[in-house]
């Protein structure tokens, strides 16, 4: 379904290949029901995106487009994304929340879009990784190797060219996320908060497609 919609959305929007940009979208915000993601007023999908859940890689002609999301639970929120030719990007939708200082409880709930910059193919094993949060920063383990990462700021991590097993991410004890790096390329990592207090992990090929 996600397949069919790109290819929809690129014969809709794309004139020629040289004009078009890339990007995919993904919901970081950590709660229950779903999120929906507007293309220039069109919903992408009808059921929506749960929490670490992407839409596939969407190409439309290179110019500002606006994007939507809605969630029941929070005030919608706009962005519009301007792309260049070629230019491949990830758009990701998180939420911060607004405490009540005397309760302490979260009286509000606000969406926000942040970006994460794809990369072309390359023979090298690389993780571009992301933290969204309330949080300062985290401390993450990668297969034991420690991580720590700063609320908002990308962070580039390599790894060998003889890697060809699994990736997992850990918060202390806790397994949140893994992928397979067994083929060279780019792999995204977006740590979020959850409602919950815990963290999720959004990983997918970080490339075109």
């Amino acid at each position: 379904m996600l397949f069919s919609c790109s290819l929809f959305i690129s014969h809709l929007y794309a004139q020629s290949d040289e004009a078009v940009g890339y990007f995919r979208l993904a919901n970081a915000t950590g709660l229950d029901g779903n999120l929906h993601f507007y293309l220039d007023g069109e919903d992408l999908n009808p059921i929506g995106y749960t929490s670490g859940e992407t839409t596939g890689s969407l190409g439309v002609a290179t110019a500002n487009v606006k994007l939507k999301a809605t969630h029941p639970l929070c005030d919608d929120t706009e962005f519009e994304l301007k792309l260049q030719p070629g230019e491949q990007t990830a758009v990701i939708a998180y939420v911060e929340p607004q405490v009540d200082a005397k309760t302490g409880k979260v009286k509000k709930r606000v969406l926000k879009f942040s970006t994460l910059q794809r990369k072309s193919g390359s023979s090298k094993k690389t993780a571009t990784l992301l933290f969204l949060s309330v949080s300062q920063s985290i401390d993450l383990e990668m297969n034991g190797r420690p991580v720590t990462l700063k609320t908002l700021q990308q962070m580039d991590v390599g790894f060998s060219e003889s890697a060809s097993t699994g990736v997992n991410i850990g918060v202390g004890s806790q397994k949140i996320g893994g992928f397979d790096i067994e083929d060279p390329g780019d792999y995204a990592v977006i740590i979020f908060d959850k409602a919950d207090g815990t963290h999720g992990c959004i990983t997918f090929y970080n490339t075109r497609h």
